[in-house]
């Protein structure tokens, strides 16, 4: 453990109760209950002064109390670093969310808490449902998803369904046993397909919160309503007396479906958001600061883009050559006045396959301002 003995320590099970009250500013968590109570796998390391603490949970890394533990804070740094996200990478997690109190003192906190590891500030919203006008009948190809549904072999979209199950859970078995959800299935040409599913997230006593996805193909016509409504009308039957709704705060169509099945806004926060892998992380801040995320503080910055996007592609880390990555890298570092690394990335581009703003591109960080033809045309003629 990377948490000096003189600092901190990392509680048994037995002992998670002691860090408790700590996290009450986060107690819009049902994860955080989850863990203190056994119900979900997590990690809680303590202060030596019991003032401030770390919780590790499926959901993500909280930190509470005291945001004035400066020694403590410099061994977390550590902690991160050099175990919680190697360990995350080593079992293929891609990325993890750090969440906090909405609270100044905190905010001045951050950066002793995450140096070096490049974090993004973003937001999320929780949503919560009492369950009030739930009807207990599910709507017309809505089906539970239970142990009868999981061993079916006809159903296209059914590893998946099992694989979300598996991320969250600590077995199949432990769904079967404590959780619940929906889906809703189509007959297609190939067979019954799952087009949408809704499942329970976690369960701890009579609370509980969801995680839902709709087939793209499929979105825009109610199915993830219908699905949302599937599983609050199981969460009824099983005596649940409220059940939440994370999403991302730039997530519309999450928010949108969320109302739609009655949910309430219960709160909208800042997080922070890194990859486990460093080189993601930073190719992640360009495409981040490229745009900025102005609701949570965060304004474009082409200088600290154009410097992230070159510390992994100077490395070959460009996610299986995406020639997106290099163009925006040229842009970014003409704007910044740099323009032979300007040049320098945009034949890299070219020889990556980019061929203009114009073509259809596989997300949407890509560099398409006003000036972007005009950037084109210096760096062609710089080329030729």
């Amino acid at each position: 453990m990377y948490i000096s003995k003189a600092i901190g320590t990392e509680l048994t099970s037995e002992n998670f109760s002691k860090a408790a009250a700590l996290f009450g500013a986060l107690k819009h968590h049902l994860s955080i209950q989850g863990v203190i109570e056994g119900v979900l796998h997590g990690r809680v390391f303590l202060s030596i002064d019991s003032a401030t603490a770390v919780l590790t949970s499926p959901q993500g890394i909280f930190l509470g109390g005291s945001p004035e533990n400066h020694l403590f804070f410099e061994e977390v740094n550590k902690l991160f670093k050099e175990e919680l996200l190697l360990k995350l990478a080593a079992i293929g997690r891609l990325d993890y969310v750090l969440f906090y109190p909405s609270d100044e003192k905190w905010e001045n906190m951050l950066s002793l808490v995450m140096k070096d590891l490049l974090p993004l500030r973003t937001g999320r919203m929780t949503f919560t449902h009492n369950l009030d006008g739930i009807e207990t009948k599910l709507a017309d190809h809505i089906f539970p998803v239970d142990s009868s549904f999981l061993k079916r072999e006809d159903l296209i979209g059914l590893v998946g369904v099992i694989s979300e199950i598996q991320g969250g859970w600590a077995s199949i078995e432990a769904y079967e046993d404590r959780g619940f959800g929906c889906a809703a299935i189509q007959d297609t040409d190939e067979g019954p397909a799952i087009i949408s599913w809704c499942l329970t997230d976690w369960v701890v006593g009579d609370e509980c919160e969801l995680g839902i996805q709709t087939d793209e193909q499929y979105r825009g016509n109610g199915w993830a309503r219908k699905t949302a409504l599937g599983a609050l009308s199981l969460a009824k039957q099983r005596g649940m007396t409220r059940v939440g709704w994370q999403c991302w705060s730039s997530n519309i169509g999450s928010q949108k479906t969320a109302i739609a099945a009655g949910f309430k806004l219960l709160i909208d926060f800042p997080v922070l958001f890194g990859w486990n892998l460093p080189l993601n992380n930073l190719l992640v801040n360009g495409n981040h600061y490229l745009r900025g995320d102005t609701r949570y503080g965060v304004e474009r910055d082409y200088a600290r883009a154009a410097w992230s996007y070159a510390q992994a592609l100077d490395q070959g880390w460009d996610w299986n050559g995406d020639a997106a990555l290099y163009w925006n890298a040229a842009c970014l570092f003409y704007l910044t006045g740099e323009q032979d690394r300007a040049i320098h990335y945009y034949k890299s581009a070219v020889e990556k396959g980019w061929q203009g703003i114009h073509k259809p591109h596989y997300h949407d960080y890509v560099y398409r301002e006003a000036d972007s033809e005009q950037m084109a045309r210096i760096f062609a003629e710089a080329c030729k």
